[in-house]
């Protein structure tokens, strides 16, 4: 009896750890960032990425960076799918959301790769650079330079905004 008890509560307590680490497919994800940017007026941002992938987090911390991070928040709903996920770490990808990345040409050209949608769905841009090269997270001149002309066409960010953009992405280094 006492071995019973203890198997519930158990079983209880590992249903609860695994209820709360339940990944969004990416159903959940985009129809949740739709809806929000249909309320607010913005368009959607994409980004596929992995948790090993350093370019991915070196994006989010320019988006996120003191000097610009309202710029993004808001005009965007900004939203996130895993894939190209290690074995040992493949659940951690959203459900759908490898099917989705392919279906949108990012399998061709890694990670991290970016879509802009409006609150329709329906796709405005990519981190395809004109000539079909992914810019992902943007550093050389010219990349920042195809980045921010992408943010001026689907934003309403004046010139001012997207200088501060080129500051913070651009690595004068590169």
């Amino acid at each position: 009896m006492k071995n019973i008890y203890y198997f519930t509560i158990i079983a209880f307590f590992v249903g609860i750890l695994n209820a709360q680490n339940i990944i969004p497919s990416k159903d959940e994800v985009m129809n949740s960032a739709y809806t929000i940017a249909k309320k607010e007026n913005k368009n959607v941002f994409l980004m596929f990425d992995a948790s090993w992938c350093t370019w991915c987090k070196r994006m989010d911390q320019n988006m996120t960076n003191d000097l610009c991070k309202d710029f993004f928040y808001d005009n965007y709903v900004i939203v996130h799918l895993a894939v190209n996920e290690s074995e040992e770490n493949k659940k951690l990808e959203n459900p759908g959301s490898v099917d989705f990345y392919n279906s949108l040409r990012g399998n061709a050209s890694g990670i991290p790769f970016w879509v802009i949608f409006d609150s329709k769905g329906n796709i405005l841009d990519n981190s395809l650079d004109s000539n079909g090269n992914n810019i992902g997270s943007p550093v050389t001149k010219d990349e920042v330079r195809e980045f921010t002309d992408i943010i001026r066409d689907t934003s309403s960010l004046k010139e001012k905004d997207l200088n501060i953009i080129t500051e913070v992405f651009w690595d004068k280094n590169r």
